[in-house]
């Protein structure tokens, strides 16, 4: 894999086809948990260089790294409503934020901010192909990074 970084800006669902994680640049130690995942230090050095080490950029993260490597990291998910309608999107960090791709925008759930979701549930609903009477929550999440399967915002 080559080290490329992108603008979070410009992070979008194709990334997420050529990566299932995408991760940050936090704290010097990244530069060697990235040798360690087989990276040329020099390259990586020098593409963070270019950009003045700036946390705006992220880099793909091959599949035999472990989850929590880095400390800000999206990985590609599959949500399924209780409906049984099935989403994309990616998981933040751990899993205390879900992002779903619908036709239109992006949207971000945070487990510990539901009620920031009412005020825009309609939108979302109809960007993301869900019936106004379709519950959102919770979703049955799938993590292909590790195969990890989660439920999000049970019992909301």
């Amino acid at each position: 894999m080559k080290f490329k970084l992108i603008k979070y800006t410009d992070l979008n669902r194709n990334n997420f086809d050529e990566s299932l994680t995408w991760a940050q640049y936090y704290e010097p130690s990244d530069i060697d948990t990235l040798e360690e995942l087989g990276f040329d230090r020099e390259i990586v050095t020098k593409e963070f260089e270019k950009v003045g080490w700036s946390d705006e950029y992220w880099f793909a993260v091959p599949e035999e790294t472990e989850d929590g490597s880095f400390m800000f990291e999206h990985r590609k998910a599959s949500f399924t409503t209780k409906s049984g309608k099935l989403l994309s999107g990616y998981v933040v960090n751990s899993g205390h934020c879900v992002c779903i791709f619908g036709a239109e925008e992006e949207w971000s759930i945070n487990i510990s901010l539901l009620d920031l979701l009412e005020e825009e549930i309609g939108d979302l609903k109809a960007d993301i192909g869900l019936a106004e009477s379709e519950e959102l929550l919770p979703l049955k999440v799938s993590i292909p990074f590790k195969g990890v399967q989660f439920t999000f915002a049970e019992g909301s």
